[in-house]
């Protein structure tokens, strides 16, 4: 994922978990996060950001942001030419 993708996404994936972006770590546990309004937020900002759907079973699989964050990079590599 580019720097500056990372960095925006990051920033309003903050803004869903309502903490504060510079404290957000891709490590960030979702354990207490995690209701039914963050994940349809969460899908909707990677749609945004990305244009990629994922599913929301995918979504409450991940405990951490670093999961979100591979999941995204799952997807989008996977639509990449050549895969």
């Amino acid at each position: 994922m580019d720097a500056d993708i990372s960095t925006s996404f990051l920033a309003k994936l903050a803004d869903v978990f309502e903490v504060d972006a510079t404290t957000l770590q891709s490590g960030l546990s979702l354990a207490e996060r995690w209701d039914s309004v963050a994940v349809l937020a969460t899908m909707a900002l990677i749609d945004e950001q990305f244009a990629l759907t994922v599913a929301p079973d995918e979504l409450n699989r991940c405990t951490s942001v670093t999961e979100v964050l591979a999941l995204v990079d799952q997807g989008v590599g996977l639509r990449s030419p050549g895969r």
